[in-house]
């Protein structure tokens, strides 16, 4: 289904440089509007991808293949506020929305049109490379299990067969969250995409099952 979305950004440097924050968001699919204010410049989500409207109607696209990552936080934890970023592929900073209404379903619409592809990169990434590594190296994934490095600079590595993995999902706060037969907590990682990568693990271990 076709979505149009306006997003409303504070004045500031323009693409692809960071837009620092988001004031209003146009009502299309489910998306409520906000009060407008004036000089704001806006981004549009059609089917092709992002459209960066600048305050005097200049257009610049950004195709879905375009868009590197993306991540939503629901706020609430140590007193941050809902936001999502989007990250431009070769842009130095993302792209930062923030106190818009309907902002998780933006974000939900925006994971479903690029999992599949960002899925795919990472198969990609790992047949070329032979590992692909996620939240600044504390995870790596190889054909053969994956191994996590904890946080604590003293604590040992610990390495999994894809045997050992029970099941990897994308948490409510964003979150890359992986379950093992011996640990009794699940492995949390603060990972951008975070439904692709799960759908990226599960192939793995459901390969390694068979």
């Amino acid at each position: 289904m076709s979505v149009s979305v306006a997003v409303c950004l504070a004045l500031g440097e323009w693409w692809p440089a960071p837009v620092l924050a988001a004031a209003a968001v146009v009502a299309v699919s489910g998306y409520e509007r906000l009060r407008p204010a004036p000089g704001l410049r806006s981004v549009q989500v059609h089917e092709g991808g992002l459209v960066l409207v600048s305050a005097d109607g200049g257009e610049e696209t950004l195709p879905w293949h375009a868009i590197e990552a993306t991540e939503y936080s629901p706020g609430g934890l140590r007193g941050e506020h809902e936001h999502g970023r989007i990250w431009p592929a070769g842009a130095g900073e993302p792209l930062v929305l923030a106190h818009l209404r309907g902002l998780d379903g933006l974000f939900r619409e925006l994971e479903d049109r690029l999992s599949p592809g960002l899925r795919a990169a990472l198969h990609e990434t790992l047949r070329a490379e032979g590992s692909v590594r996620f939240a600044r190296g504390r995870l790596t994934v190889t054909v053969g299990g994956l191994a996590h490095r904890p946080p604590h600079p003293l604590a040992a590595t610990e390495a999994y067969r894809w045997t050992e993995v029970r099941s990897a999902r994308a948490s409510g706060l964003g979150e890359l969250e992986i379950r093992t037969h011996s640990a009794g907590l699940p492995l949390t990682f603060p990972v951008p995409n975070a439904r692709a990568a799960a759908d990226f693990l599960e192939d793995l271990r459901t390969a390694s099952a068979r």
